[in-house]
């Protein structure tokens, strides 16, 4: 269940982080369990820690099942609609259900996996679907809060749309991470995940909205047709992506889970957010469409054309995306990996982790391992000190030749009782079978089993007498 393959290319290569790589899941079998385990993502009991994110979180899979169902269901709804024709000319259910449904299944497809790339699991599946309705109910109030005191000159020109909309979405992402993230960290795939959410809330509602106008109000299908063809391709992409893109900015420059002035004033933000405006407008402007041929000269849309813009459009988009996604997958594999004691270039770390993690601790993976300091709290080696920065070994136990021996009168201690080395997985502590155990932060280890270090753990030799304190330095 553990992602342990992807845990230990990137911790070989953080370069690793590829969109092949991550989808490399998605067709696999997975059993029930799989799902159970997923779907219970920020629970509680569930909920990853930064030491362990990266060997608890399982690549995206569970989106790949809901777009097959998704669009099996698209396909009934087509023909449902299609035979409700041979029946009447105009039948609004159906033709409502047709525009309706496809633009809103297939947000929510890529919203679920955009919260499958939460590593730290944190946010719960009811959460996303919470900020779905509600960022697009907030992104849509604030549209038209917006519009009333704008500009009217933007206002009749529709490519102009998204210096409403997009302040808007990026409002609601803004509340909502304030809200949902009070008491917990945020990453930037936080961002990612909740700003996906409310695009895709915005747009699901916008889509309504379009409908009602040219189905139910106006009755002319001509149109509601091409408008639902147009609104099903800029699904894979648009309010979606856009907000997903500069929130995810947002939430990647945030210090301390707060989001400030400098969370905006920043690079990765103001590229994001331009870059979604410049491709709002290019998907709404008259301008760009007849430069691509899109309209003809009796004013009618050459439909193969406009679609293709389209298509084209929602791969740049996803293009621009992906740099955002590789960004803040970069910063939570930084972290796991720090706080397993692994090592990362420093140039990298400081180009790539955003202000989640301190300069210090960016600093410290500059160059090989972290050192470990092993300290002795309580018992017979109170106030020992080992420390090392490689290949060192360090054996506890009674019997002579352990770097730590423990007299042979202290009770509960064998002759060869554990060893920390390090590993592919950083520095881990392992119990050698001995006859009283060895205890991280007082939980009993398996014999023979690899048990990574974090900083501040502290491990027990039989009972509790016997303690020593694990820290990291650079």
């Amino acid at each position: 269940m553990a992602n342990t393959v992807f845990y230990r290319d990137v911790k070989k290569n953080p370069n690793k982080i590829t969109l092949k790589e991550i989808l490399s899941d998605c067709r696999k079998k997975h059993s029930k369990r799989d799902f159970d385990y997923q779907l219970s993502a920020g629970s509680e009991f569930n909920t990853a820690t930064e030491q362990d994110m990266l060997q608890k979180w399982q690549k995206p899979w569970i989106f790949y099942r809901l777009a097959i169902v998704g669009f099996i269901g698209m396909a009934l709804i087509f023909g449902f609609d299609f035979l409700s024709r041979k029946i009447t000319d105009f039948y609004p259910g159906s033709a409502t259900m047709a525009v309706v449904i496809p633009p809103l299944i297939v947000p929510l497809i890529i919203t679920v996996f955009m919260w499958e790339l939460n590593i730290p699991r944190n946010i719960a599946l009811y959460e996303v679907f919470l900020a779905f309705i509600s960022g697009g109910v907030i992104s849509l109030f604030s549209n038209l809060v917006l519009r009333v005191i704008g500009s009217d000159k933007l206002q009749e020109n529709a490519a102009y749309a998204g210096v409403f909309e997009e302040p808007a979405k990026l409002l609601a992402a803004v509340v909502l991470l304030t809200i949902l993230f009070k008491h917990k960290k945020i990453y930037g795939v936080s961002g990612l995940v909740i700003g996906a959410a409310a695009g895709a809330g915005f747009g699901a509602f916008e889509s309504v909205w379009y409908t009602l106008n040219f189905t139910l109000l106006s009755g002319n299908i001509e149109i509601a047709k091409f408008f639902l063809q147009a609104r099903f391709i800029g699904g894979f992409a648009q309010h979606t992506v856009w907000c997903a893109g500069y929130s995810a900015a947002v939430a990647l420059n945030t210090k301390k889970s707060r989001i400030s002035l400098e969370s905006f004033m920043n690079t990765d933000f103001l590229i994001m957010f331009v870059a979604a405006i410049g491709t709002h407008f290019l998907n709404n402007s008259d301008a760009f469409w007849d430069a691509i041929g899109a309209a003809n000269d009796d004013g009618s849309i050459n439909e193969m054309i406009f679609y293709l813009g389209q298509i084209g459009l929602a791969i740049v988009e996803w293009l621009i995306l992906l740099f955002m996604i590789r960004k803040c997958l970069y910063q939570v594999v930084v972290i796991g990996r720090y706080q397993s004691g692994q090592a990362i270039g420093y140039t990298e770390a400081i180009g790539n982790l955003g202000n989640n993690m301190s300069m210090a601790q960016a600093a410290a993976t500059a160059s090989g391992p972290l050192r470990i300091t092993v300290v002795g709290m309580s018992g017979a080696l109170r106030g020992a000190v080992w420390q090392s920065t490689g290949g060192e070994v360090l054996s506890i136990g009674r019997e002579e030749g352990n770097r730590f021996k423990i007299p042979s009168n202290v009770a509960g201690i064998s002759r060869q009782h554990c060893i920390i080395k390090l590993t592919a997985n950083g520095w881990v502590i392992t119990d050698l079978n001995s006859s009283y155990g060895t205890s991280v932060n007082q939980v009993r280890l398996a014999p023979g089993t690899e048990q990574p270090l974090r900083e501040g753990d502290v491990i027990y030799l039989g009972g509790a007498e016997q303690s020593f304190k694990i820290s990291f330095n650079s």
